[in-house]
Order: C-alpha cells, then sequence, then structure tokens
C-alpha cells in the first residue's frame, strides 16, 4: 500500500523559478532546486514517513517510470541523489531523522519539488508515491 497524495491537491504553478502566489517561505524552502527550471510542481503537503521510499508514476494510469532522477537534500545543503528502478521505485537508505526537500525530473515532464519529514516513529510507513504531471505547466 501506498501513501497517495494527487498532484492535483496543492500545486502551485512555476513558470520560470517564479511561484505564482507562492508564501516567500515556501519559495525559500526549494530556491536551490528551483534554479533553472522552466515549470514544475510544487507538492505543499509534506510527506510524513519512516524511511525515504517510493514510487514514480504516470498520473492516472500508474504505470511505473524507470531511471527518473531523484534528488535530497537536508537543511544544510547536503545532497544525495538516486534514480527509480525498473518498477519505479526508489529508496534513500541510511537518512537521519528530519526535514528533507526533494526534486524529481525526467526529461518530457515538469518538475516535482515537495517535503519529507522522516520521523523513525511515524505512524505512517508506506512508500511515498509520486505521480508526474503529463504536460508542462504554464
Amino acid at each position: 500500500m501506498t501513501a497517495r497524495i494527487p498532484l492535483t491537491f496543492g500545486i502551485f504553478l512555476l513558470l520560470a523559478g517564479v511561484g505564482i502566489g507562492q508564501e516567500k517561505a515556501e519559495s525559500d524552502i526549494c530556491e536551490e532546486f528551483l534554479k533553472n527550471s522552466v515549470a514544475g510542481a510544487v507538492i505543499l503537503q509534506p510527506f510524513i514517513v519512516r524511511e525515504v521510499k517510493g514510487v514514480v508514476l504516470v498520473p492516472y494510469c500508474d504505470d511505473p517510470l524507470p531511471n527518473v532522477p531523484i534528488e535530497l537534500r537536508d537543511g544544510a545543503g547536503k545532497f544525495r541523489s538516486t534514480k527509480t528502478d525498473s518498477r519505479g521505485q526508489f529508496k534513500f537508505g541510511n537518512v537521519h531523522e528530519g526535514t528533507y526537500t526533494f526534486k524529481i525530473t525526467l526529461d518530457g515532464f515538469p518538475f516535482v519539488v515537495g517535503t519529507i519529514v522522516l520521523r523513525k516513529h511515524a505512524k505512517n510507513s508506506e512508500a511515498i508515491r509520486i505521480e508526474l504531471p503529463l504536460r508542462s505547466l504554464g
């Protein structure tokens, strides 16, 4: 079972790295990730999980997306990355409790950024489920 937060809920369009209707605090969190980006989506509701694992899918048809680059950055700016496997799944091992910003990018899709809160005693042990938008936003 996976936690599901559709991108249609709480998305802000970003054009040339500038948020429309976005508070300054939100743009500060993702500022580094948004550099040199044309359009994308921000998931506003954080994922609160016990471990950083999940799946990246095409929306509506649930097709997995393999070889999708995923970046993870902690509050100090320390950066890690991985790619999804052939089943669209990813996992970051040995991650300490804390708040992280993630960015998912794939040619032909708008990027997606959001927040992951890792708590070893979080109630949610399910995988993160992220659906990439089908077309360019903007």
